[in-house]
């Protein structure tokens, strides 16, 4: 939630002020910070994502990612603005409130989106705030999205919808290797092809030995063996 100008209002979550949290539900909690930090990698330096807890609205910030954007860290309170929201996602508005916009101290306007994080008995006990940079020209928040000198090489990833359409990728792509391989026979190619599969542990999902039999005009007694 971004830091807002307002001054602080009265509402059903301000009133509250805390919330009991069992062990249960910080552990919840925790678990979410990596998705957190995740979220923060994937869209860069001017996104800011920040993990509240609802334990203590007076230092609800618990994981911070990019902090520079609204100048915050761990320990932080609640804001206002968050205060208004959180009513929100517990009316209609359900869960997941936003888009909407707001300005940080220093005035650089925000597009955010605030996720209400409940346990199992459907309590609240915290919220994710996707907090975007959007003063930020376009020409510098393009090279967030593009390779850089120290980014990972790109790698090869089958979006399909089902598994034999996985299956039939992968075997495709390890066979192009495999037909590389000079004065190597038939049997040592599937041998290599399966084990490549293997490796990638294709043979992990259920059902995918069989697809690979298929492909590889084997049987699945063939791939058990290797």
């Amino acid at each position: 939630m971004p830091a807002s100008k307002k001054p602080a209002r009265d509402s059903g979550l301000a009133e509250t002020r805390s919330f009991k949290l069992r062990p249960a539900d910080r552990a919840a909690l925790e678990r979410y910070a990596v998705l957190a930090e995740g979220v923060s990698r994937m869209f860069g330096d001017y996104c800011e994502v920040v993990l509240h807890s609802l334990e203590d609205l007076s230092s609800s910030v618990t994981a911070i990612f990019n902090g520079h954007v609204t100048g915050r860290s761990v320990g932080s309170p609640v804001t206002d603005l968050a205060l208004e929201v959180l009513d929100r996602s517990l009316g209609p508005e359900g869960d997941v409130v936003g888009p909407y916009f707001s300005r940080t101290e220093s005035g650089r306007p925000l597009k955010s989106v605030t996720v209400l994080i409940r346990n199992e008995c459907r309590a609240p006990i915290g919220f994710l705030c996707i907090n975007f940079d959007i003063s930020v020209p376009f020409s510098e928040l393009m090279k967030t999205f593009l390779p850089g000198p120290d980014s990972a090489g790109e790698r090869g990833e089958h979006f399909v919808s089902d598994v034999p359409a996985l299956v039939r990728g992968a075997v495709e792509e390890e066979r192009r290797e495999v037909l590389r391989l000079e004065g190597v026979s038939q049997t040592e190619r599937n041998r290599r092809l399966i084990l490549a599969l293997e490796r990638r542990g294709l043979f992990g999902i259920k059902g995918a030995v069989e697809h690979a039999a298929r492909e590889l005009g084997v049987t699945k007694f063939t791939i058990y063996k290797y």
